[in-house]
């Protein structure tokens, strides 16, 4: 991989390409590109399978279980290591004990400071070694951020180009003293052009510290790799966490820039995006949930109120944290339309979720704000303006840790100001507008509250910045996900004769790779698709499942076809390159050739209502 920056981490190695794919692997991790790191791992143990920094580098990009099995593996082999290797081989052993120690409930501090005494060994007993010093600056990073910018900064005057001391510096101040990370936030996108993420973390910086353009060009760089990326790995959204978070942001920072339009086609691009029935309605950080949580932030901020009610505008989900946010922007929209009695009904229903399990920490503030803007609404200006207060000062608390982009739709500091300038109270909307200031710098709606006011305030920036221009981005990929062609497959049917995907041209294709008549799994997966291909045809989709099997007739519904040379899986991503194995995969292609979803993994996908739910959204 090209343009990922720059961190070589010397390893005993047989084969000179294990120690260049070891490189790439320990650059990507620098990145928290976890995905491609786990990658360039496997291909290091494919080329030395007893190579134990293999297995310690596989365990640092994986998780959880596999993580644990990666170090035990490594403990076997370290005995023909190096000191230096071994020790970092027993670091990982120490944090693993400290993981298993968290997960029981159990004091684990002694582990974690047992990990840390490793690194700090490492870090004294070798001086060259760069990378002791930053997995230590990594563990550090927070707890202590002028000892690890002391780190970083040995790190940098010996590398200047490391990713990982961009990257760290970046995370280190983000929430205290953002300016510290100036530097590096111009300079981490530039060593690391290729990576997502480094295009992505100076817009944090650049969004602290209220340069939004700088915010918004990193953002919308980011956003455009990282679809990028997905269009030539043929992975999807609900795949990659990140183009969701960047996608997200950037909605936020385009409304700091005064760019509604921009913000709500992003949002609209969340919240359209490809669905997985395994995670999207669980997490709160897939696409489609920050879809729904931009688009009422930017309709509220934008005071977009028939738009928000329009029942075609959000698609509102069963759950708790729908039913909060949906009552608090409907009661929004009401008192904006001025619809008191409408108001007052979303108020209710928002009461009725009080006592949910799951229900956020933004029920409270919401409940208080809703109140206030009850009272101003029916004169009680009083008794508005103290609980506004009261709301504005528990948001303000909360956005100071939850500013990722804040979910919380406005800063309340702002509409206190807007209901003391109603009032007739200039000066204590001024000091509204100021507080907001603090905490949102170069905050678009205070800065227009200032000027209603009577004090404008320019915008300050602690370093100039260029203007943002979507248009001069175009080089980092495609502004936003749109399925893409899907490859061309080619494998023979009961009549010997070719068949491929030119021949379902005008129709959806449900097409499987299974592993043939020896897997129970598939075998069933294909009866469940049979049982329902009456429904497929209905939605004018055919079922097109590959095997290594010769074809035959024993599923009406579903066209078998053989494949021997494995070509068709290997384009399709059905195939493992490095156990050199055939992959379960289910693919959806729409009527003119594009791939719309898939699962491709260790087991078939059984989730038929799913697939049909699916086409039926691209009639």
């Amino acid at each position: 991989m090209k343009d990922i920056g720059v961190a070589n981490f010397p390893i005993t190695h047989k084969n000179p390409e294990t120690q260049k794919w070891f490189n790439q692997g320990n650059a990507l991790l620098h990145s928290f590109w976890d995905y491609e790191a786990e990658r360039s791992f496997r291909w290091c143990l494919k080329l030395e399978p007893e190579n134990a920094m293999c297995y310690w580098g596989l365990a640092r990009a994986t998780g959880d279980e596999r993580s644990k099995t990666c170090i035990k593996e490594a403990a076997k082999r370290k005995a023909g290591l190096t000191e230096r290797e071994r020790l970092y081989i027993e670091a990982l052993e120490a944090r693993e004990r400290t993981d298993t120690l968290r997960d029981r409930g159990d004091d684990y501090q002694d582990n974690a400071r047992e990990y840390k005494k490793i690194l700090e060994t490492l870090s004294v007993k070798y001086p060259d070694d760069m990378e002791a010093r930053l997995l230590l600056a990594l563990a550090n990073m927070g707890d202590s951020r002028y000892g690890t910018e002391m780190v970083l900064r040995e790190i940098q005057s010996k590398q200047p180009n490391h990713p990982g001391v961009h990257h760290y510096r970046i995370h280190n101040w983000n929430y205290h003293e953002p300016e510290q990370a100036l530097k590096s936030a111009a300079k981490y996108g530039q060593v690391a052009p290729n990576i997502g993420h480094a295009l992505h973390m100076p817009g944090h910086i650049y969004a602290t510290v209220g340069m939004w353009n700088e915010a918004a060009t990193a953002m919308d760089a980011a956003t455009r790799t990282e679809v990028r990326h997905m269009h030539e790995r043929q992975v999807y959204p609900f795949n990659y966490w990140n183009w969701g978070h960047n996608r997200a942001y950037l909605s936020y920072i385009q409304e700091e820039l005064g760019l509604p339009e921009l913000a709500i086609a992003g949002a609209r691009d969340l919240i359209n995006a490809p669905q997985d029935p395994k995670s999207n309605d669980k997490s709160p950080y897939s696409p489609h949930s920050q879809g729904i949580r931009s688009m009422a932030r930017v309709l509220v901020k934008y005071e977009r109120w028939k738009e928000l009610l329009d029942t075609r505008t959000i698609p509102w989900r069963d759950s708790v944290g729908d039913k909060l946010l949906k009552a608090y922007v409907e009661a929004r929209a009401h008192f904006g339309l001025i619809n008191l009695d409408e108001a007052e009904k979303s108020i209710a229903a928002l009461e009725k979720l009080k006592d949910e399990k799951s229900v956020s920490r933004h029920y409270k503030i919401m409940s208080v704000e809703l109140k206030a803007r009850l009272a101003l609404a029916k004169g009680e200006t009083l008794l508005g303006l103290g609980l506004m207060t009261e709301a504005a000062e528990k948001q303000f608390e909360l956005q100071k840790s939850d500013n990722d982009p804040p979910h919380y739709p406005q800063v309340l500091f702002n509409a206190l100001g807007d209901a003391y300038l109603k009032a007739g109270s200039k000066d204590l909307a001024i000091k509204a507008y100021e507080k907001s200031l603090t905490l949102t710098r170069n905050d678009h709606f205070a800065l227009k509250g200032l000027e209603l006011a009577g004090k404008p305030a320019s915008i300050k920036t602690p370093e100039p910045e260029r203007k943002y221009n979507p248009d001069a981005l175009d080089k980092f990929g495609p502004k936003q996900w749109s399925p893409i062609n899907a490859p061309n497959f080619e494998a023979m049917g009961q009549d010997g004769k070719p068949v491929t995907l030119k021949d379902y041209a005008g129709k959806n294709v449900i097409l499987v790779f299974y592993l043939g008549k020896e897997c129970p799994h598939c075998l069933k997966q294909l009866k469940d698709l049979k049982a329902k291909s009456e429904d497929f045809k209905r939605l004018n989709t055919a079922i097109v499942a590959i095997s290594p099997n010769s074809p035959d007739a024993g599923y009406e519904g579903i066209r078998l076809l053989q494949e021997s040379d494995k070509a068709n899986a290997k384009r399709f991503l059905a195939y493992d390159d490095f156990e050199d194995i055939e992959l379960h995969a289910t693919i959806l292609i729409d009527k003119e050739g594009k791939l719309r979803w898939s699962r491709v993994g260790g087991e078939p996908f059984e989730d038929i209502a799913f697939l049909t739910k699916t086409l039926e959204s691209l009639r």
